[in-house]
């Protein structure tokens, strides 16, 4: 009887996956002209803010943006072969077992950034894996694999919700975990990995982190409750970790301490966010016009990085900046639409969970630019150099495109 109920209930799904289509077809179609409107623009601001720098520096002006077309089509090729080859075709189980293993993956990743030779120290810090002229940062990669476990484990693509909900027999409601195991297993994952990433340490990674943990763990129905609870425990852990070593976290108290007077110490800590706010203000409603930012020239640090969309509103002024912002609202949009569009499933939640990660860093990025939030170490997806963001960025929006595509195809195979 339960196997025919479950039947029906996938039948019932697809069904209406399949008479979605179209209006999945053209929110698709949306994404990646969205996304390729954010490559475009980001190529074009670094190009700015990267080639007169270089030739200032008496370096070669284009080896930043020709390195950085060189990871784009990296990217591009590896969101190809997500959404089209690799994902459609997988089994549920597989699915299932493939996001568990990333994310094992990826901690190891992190352990050999933490504890092996491979993580090299740098300002302090163990964030990356250099192996010969090849380097690469594993927590950009525990984004992705952090909301594919999450969902693997408390839904998987056939699982029931992980929380159910009765009224007991003095009228109270209570909300339990189906399996207390595995949402146990869950917590330990989500705070090995966030442990792995405050160590390093990593304030910017650490806050995205947690972002991926508490949204993934609200879509997949967890009660705000247990959430609150899991956050209670995460302060005691980082209460604990700060007392026992205070200086290698002070730098975290001091960064929130400049973004709330970076005039305090203007050629000091505040100094990045002075000259980012300089470029900010210069640029106006209109801006100076396209190559013409007075602060990327020797005054604004990381100007090809953190720090990118600030010379692009010097250049392209409020109207610019606003237009950026409202792609990445747009590309949110977008993946939460789609999200409704599918029935509640592991495909559903991933799909909104990346699509609200990348969007959620580029305002964190962009606020960081104008002050609101201390300098965090965040790149500007799709826009500023370096190889791992912008490969993490195009692999999200190819998970994306490749389990919607995988929910098309199964209706498809109903249908027929």
């Amino acid at each position: 009887m339960g196997t025919g109920t479950d039947s029906l209930g996938t039948s019932r799904r697809k069904s209406l996956v399949a008479t979605r289509r179209e209006d999945i077809e053209q929110m698709k179609l949306h994404l990646l002209v969205v996304t390729g409107v954010l490559l475009v623009l980001g190529l074009v601001a670094l190009f700015s803010a990267s080639t007169a720098p270089l030739a200032a520096a008496g370096r070669y002006p284009y080896s930043i943006i020709l390195r950085q077309c060189a990871f784009i089509a990296a990217g591009l090729v590896l969101m190809g072969l997500t959404a089209r080859a690799i994902l459609p075709p997988m089994s549920d189980a597989m699915l299932k077992f493939s996001s568990r293993v990333a994310f094992v993956l990826t901690l190891v990743l992190l352990l050999a950034v933490n504890f092996t030779p491979l993580g090299p120290e740098i300002n302090g810090a163990h964030r990356w894996i250099r192996l010969g002229g090849f380097q690469f940062q594993p927590a950009e990669f525990l984004k992705i694999t952090t909301i594919l476990f999450i969902a693997a484990v408390l839904l998987g693509p056939k699982a029931r919700q992980a929380f159910t909900t009765f009224r007991t027999e003095q009228g109270k409601t209570l909300t339990v975990p189906r399996n207390r195991l595995r949402m146990a297993f869950v917590y330990f994952g989500c705070v090995a990995a966030l442990g792995l990433v405050v160590i390093q340490p990593d304030l910017g990674s650490t806050g995205i982190v947690l972002f991926v943990m508490l949204a993934t763990l609200t879509l997949t129905g967890v009660p705000m409750r247990s959430i609150l609870k899991f956050l209670l425990v995460l302060v005691m852990l980082g209460a604990a970790g700060y007392f026992v070593a205070p200086q290698k976290y002070s730098y975290a108290v001091e960064r929130i301490a400049t973004a709330l007077d970076p005039m305090s110490d203007v050629s000091g800590s505040g100094y990045q966010i002075v000259q980012s706010l300089g470029a900010i203000n210069k640029g106006g409603l209109l801006g100076r016009g396209y190559m013409n930012s007075l602060q990327k020239m020797n005054r604004l640090p990381l100007q090809d990085r953190d720090f990118i969309f600030a010379v692009w509103v010097e250049e392209m002024g409020m109207v610019g900046g606003l237009l950026v912002i409202g792609l990445f609202l747009y590309f949110a949009f977008l993946t939460l639409r789609i999200s409704t569009l599918l029935p509640f499933s592991f495909e559903s939640v991933v799909v909104v969970a990346l699509g609200f990660t990348v969007s959620f860093q580029a305002l964190i990025n962009i606020a960081t630019n104008v002050g609101v939030l201390p300098v965090s170490g965040l790149t500007l997806p799709f826009f500023s150099s370096g190889g791992t963001s912008m490969i993490v960025s195009l692999l999200s929006v190819g998970i994306i495109l490749g389990l919607v595509n995988r929910q098309l195809r199964r209706a498809s195979r109903t249908q027929a």
